[in-house]
């Protein structure tokens, strides 16, 4: 696997000549960051996996400093699955970038209470985009403002890119993977899959009862456990909107905090 921590790296080597399958990530790579690397082996493109901290979209009071690094680890992982590129750059990668205003849609679900952070990753998004030029981009959807936000922007500023989300990847007793699990303690480890257990529920039980009762029995449940919720709700798949019913297909979508860690995670039902 060759390593690039320059832009003039990527040009040189003209990698995007070759056709690129491209996973952005912040590093600190598991099993869901892995699952989109096999996937994207399956486009018989080349695939390059992005590694950047991106300080843009961290606000003021949130985790940037305690965001876990683990580059020589991630670095191992990705040989040992035969990635053919990583892309590594330095820290100044960030600075002096015009900022990207995210439409209002970001303002939603996670953007509510997180100001400025969807502009910071469509920032660097564009950036990690013009550099390497993709055919393709793979993005997990757990964070699936994220990708529903990446993909109408790559529709609109990247047009050759073709934007694939893939399912959640959860850890056995339930939790989505993710970075930030490291960070919870043990005792917060333990009680984390409520998260996932309170979305399941409203699932298997929105022919019984209303949307306002299903998010109020889950919500009840789930402080009771010493879990704070942000968010919890029933919204449209397009708009973010909170759902009326459930007849169209709706996301079940939630980010909580335990202890200092927020985690996020959802449930995309379909017409049936």
């Amino acid at each position: 696997m060759k390593i690039f921590e320059t832009e003039n790296d990527i040009k040189d080597n003209r990698l995007n000549a070759k056709g690129l399958s491209l996973i952005p990530t912040m590093g600190n790579l598991h099993e869901g960051h892995l699952s989109l690397i096999k996937a994207a082996k399956n486009y018989n493109n080349k695939t390059i996996v992005s590694i950047y901290i991106n300080p843009l979209q961290f606000g003021p009071n949130e985790d940037f400093k305690n965001y876990p690094r683990t580059e020589a680890s991630d670095i191992k992982k990705l040989k040992k699955i035969d990635c053919d590129y990583a892309f590594i750059p330095q820290d100044n990668f960030a600075k002096e970038l015009k900022l990207i205003k995210a439409p209002s849609i970001s303002k939603k679900l996670c953007g509510k209470n997180r100001p400025g952070h969807f502009d910071g990753v469509l920032t660097i998004i564009n950036k990690i985009f013009s550099v390497i030029l993709p055919s393709y981009a793979f993005f997990g959807l757990k964070d699936y403002q994220q990708f529903i936000l990446i993909r109408e922007f790559t529709k609109n500023y990247f047009p050759g890119i073709k934007i694939i989300g893939l399912p959640i990847i959860r850890e056995k007793d339930g939790l989505a993977m993710s970075s930030r699990n490291n960070l919870l303690t043990r005792d917060e480890r333990k009680i984390a899959p409520n998260i996932y257990e309170s979305l399941k529920w409203i699932k298997n039980n929105r022919r019984e009862f209303s949307i306002t009762e299903l998010v109020k029995i889950s919500s009840e449940k789930l402080e009771r456990n010493n879990i704070q919720i942000d968010y919890l709700g029933i919204f449209d798949k397009q708009s973010l909107k909170e759902a009326k019913n459930f007849e169209e297909g709706a996301l079940i979508a939630i980010a909580a905090k335990l202890g200092k860690v927020r985690l996020i995670d959802n449930i995309i039902l379909d017409k049936n």
